[in-house]
């Protein structure tokens, strides 16, 4: 099956039963980007046990929607005018490393698909893009700026898409926002035919995985820091090999967990389990 047929399969199965309550979720909050949110701030260590679905709404809301876009349009805007960051280039360059010539690409926890803008504008090569996320408000703006690319509703650890369906699963910065991420790596491995990309993870060298809370666009959520190691041991074990990494984005939480951190970006192949 083509990447092309894929893509349109998709949006053309599921699409339709989601934008139109995802579209109610943003009736009457236009405009309320305004202002200047910070991105990230109020970081806190969550002690004792975080269960799965902890993560609070603030993903959800159409104002938390439209403040990211707004953030991310402006970084497209310096895209285009060539000056990149230097995020959005690895994420194309990680793309491309796997020597598809057309691929078919998920993106899961798209936000506002900002990252399909990315993909078309610095891939060398066509990518077939399709966007999954667990906010209707972010479906629902994903759709109204960047019509006639597919943009579904799904949660990462339960994703609406048959076993091995695209080419290249993209996480886009969700990760760290995934309480059960084991599952969400679980699933990312179910649907792609081989490629695995985790992007922008934030991860620490010594201190063991780490949940905080913190306020993202003016709302309360949970980030997740990786430790590296055990990162690549729940891939390693969910069927993903890391064939290559490269460093992100500045990302240095000491301040809050006595040790330098950063980003890095993952290309994982899918093996046996």
């Amino acid at each position: 099956m083509s990447a092309v047929h894929t893509a349109k399969r998709f949006a053309k199965r599921i699409l339709p039963r989601v934008v139109a309550g995802a579209a109610r979720a943003l009736r009457g909050r236009r405009g309320v980007a305004r202002g200047d949110v910070p991105g990230s701030t109020n970081y806190e260590v969550l002690a004792g046990h975080v269960t799965p679905g902890d993560e609070f709404g603030g993903w959800r809301e159409a104002a938390v929607a439209e403040r990211q876009h707004a953030a991310y349009s402006v970084l497209l805007g310096e895209m285009k005018a060539g000056n990149a960051r230097r995020d959005l280039v690895v994420a194309a360059e990680a793309v491309e490393r796997t020597g598809l010539p057309r691929p078919s690409v998920v993106e899961i926890g798209c936000g506002s698909g900002y990252y399909s803008e990315v993909l078309a504008f610095l891939c060398s090569r066509p990518v077939h893009y399709a966007g999954v996320d667990y906010s209707p408000a972010m479906v629902c703006l994903a759709a109204r700026s960047f019509p006639g690319r597919p943009f579904v509703v799904g949660d990462a650890v339960a994703l609406p898409i048959a076993d091995r369906t695209f080419d290249i699963v993209l996480n886009g910065v969700s990760l760290m926002h995934i309480l059960d991420y084991e599952e969400a790596i679980r699933e990312s491995r179910r649907v792609t035919r081989q490629w695995c990309i985790l992007h922008t993870v934030p991860v620490l060298r010594k201190r063991r995985t780490t949940v905080l809370r913190k306020m993202a666009y003016g709302r309360p959520t949970v980030e997740v820091v990786f430790n590296e190691s055990e990162l690549v041991d729940v891939l390693t074990r969910n069927g993903l090999a890391v064939r290559e990494t490269w460093d992100s984005i500045e990302y240095d939480l000491e301040s809050v967990l006595g040790e330098r951190t950063t980003t890095r970006t993952y290309l994982c192949e899918a093996t046996e389990c």
